[in-house]
């Protein structure tokens, strides 16, 4: 998943940061936006919470 996409879902759906909804350190996240790449362990934390990382399905979600 890219990471501008999962920026964007949380802070339309949770009106939070990525730091926030993963509670993790700006250092971290700053790493994935460098690589536009987030780690496995957090897109699986991501698809446990929303149910889905298919993107279709998460627009879905926000009514879009």
């Amino acid at each position: 998943m890219d990471f501008l996409f999962l920026e964007f879902y949380i802070a339309k759906k949770y009106n939070q940061k990525v730091e926030e909804y993963f509670n993790i350190g700006k250092q971290s996240v700053s790493d994935w936006r460098i690589h536009n790449r987030v780690p496995e362990k957090r897109l699986l934390q991501f698809e446990l919470k929303e149910g889905t990382i298919n993107i279709k399905q998460l627009f879905t979600k926000l009514n879009y």
